[in-house]
């Protein structure tokens, strides 16, 4: 099995040299994520890129050593109008000495603010289901992480998850983003079209700052709020970050907060 892992780890790496044969929206979403500042920091770290199944995205990957499969992963939603390379420069800091990988679905297709911008959780699904397939993730073995906008959409794709796809996640961290109930995928978790306790046998973490321009959205009540659904639906609440000093996205701002849910996460 790691050996296979393995194997893939270092196909993508292959792939992450620049394709020629990468869809053309894919491979323009990809260099304008690379154009933005900061991006020879992101290079450094040797990421792996992929095309999305449509072609109109891509996936990153990076992880310690892409010759050894790392023991845990982390799947990670950005929020709005976020890169994929810049979400992995935030992680990073967090992640160095841990054996971790770290899987960014692009899933703002880079211009505009609508829903038809972004990928929806099933798009986001599928390309989470074809990329870590690939790589024999085992199930109930990774953490879907989603920030604001990210968050909003991790609810629907939790369920996707774990009523009609492969449980790869028993963990889920909400951060910064509150499950919107007028959102039509949040609905239909609301509804019970995933089931009456879609979230059950998991575990969640939801984090929050204090001085959130939006609380009741964002924010420690929006959280709050959201845990008790969450609970509602067969979750178990089993971490509660919340920061005081700060704001929108505490969690990885204070890495205070960042190490309490890596140490959670990675225990033995």
């Amino acid at each position: 099995m790691k050996q296979r892992i393995a194997a893939g780890l270092l196909a993508l790496a292959a792939a992450g040299a620049w394709a020629q044969d990468w869809p053309a929206a894919s491979q323009a979403l990809l260099k304008r994520a690379q154009a933005q500042p900061g991006y020879a920091q992101v290079e450094a770290l040797h990421p792996s890129y992929r095309p999305t199944s449509d072609g109109r995205s891509f996936v990153l990957v990076w992880t310690p050593n892409p010759a050894t499969p790392p023991a845990k992963w982390i799947v990670s939603l950005p929020g709005t109008g976020g890169y994929a390379p810049r979400d992995l420069a935030v992680w990073h800091p967090h992640l160095q000495g841990r054996d971790v990988g770290l899987v960014v679905v692009q899933w703002w297709l880079g211009s505009g603010d609508t829903t038809r911008d972004y990928y929806s959780p099933f798009d986001i699904y599928r390309e989470i289901d074809r990329l870590l397939n690939e790589l024999k993730v085992p199930k109930n073995s990774a953490m879907l992480h989603g920030f604001s906008r990210g968050a909003a959409n991790l609810y629907a794709v939790a369920a996707l998850d774990r009523a009609k796809g492969r449980q790869y996640f028993s963990t889920f961290v909400a951060s910064s983003g509150s499950a919107s109930l007028d959102y039509p995928p949040t609905q239909l978790v609301t509804r019970g079209e995933f089931g009456a306790a879609p979230y059950a046998g998991t575990q969640w973490v939801t984090a929050c700052g204090d001085r959130d321009p939006n609380p009741g959205r964002d924010g420690c009540p929006g959280m709050r709020r959201t845990a008790e659904w969450i609970k509602e639906r067969g979750g178990n609440i089993a971490l509660v970050i919340e920061d005081k000093t700060l704001g929108h996205g505490a969690l990885q701002l204070n890495p205070a907060n960042a190490r309490q849910l890596l140490d959670w996460y990675l225990r033995p």
